[in-house]
């Protein structure tokens, strides 16, 4: 189940996967640093790893980023 009635919806990896992807697109890059974007994510109260983990693992499960050290990056869609 990827929400649950019981979760917090702006606390979910769908929706911390979402403004990751609107921060990464705002920017119009193709790479970003987990610092940046935890920095960035504090402005819309995700403030606990957890939660940062949670919706990184969702987009790359999803097959959207690759990690490669302390960057974040978009995949090329074929």
């Amino acid at each position: 189940m990827l929400v649950s009635k019981d979760e917090n919806i702006k606390t979910s990896s769908v929706y911390v996967a979402s403004l990751i992807l609107k921060n990464i697109q705002r920017q119009k890059v193709d790479k970003i640093s987990i610092f940046e974007l935890s920095k960035d994510l504090k402005k819309y109260n995700i403030t606990r790893y957890r939660h940062l983990f949670f919706g990184l693992a969702f987009l790359y499960s999803s097959g959207i980023i690759d990690f490669k050290e302390p960057f974040i990056y978009v995949r090329k869609q074929k």
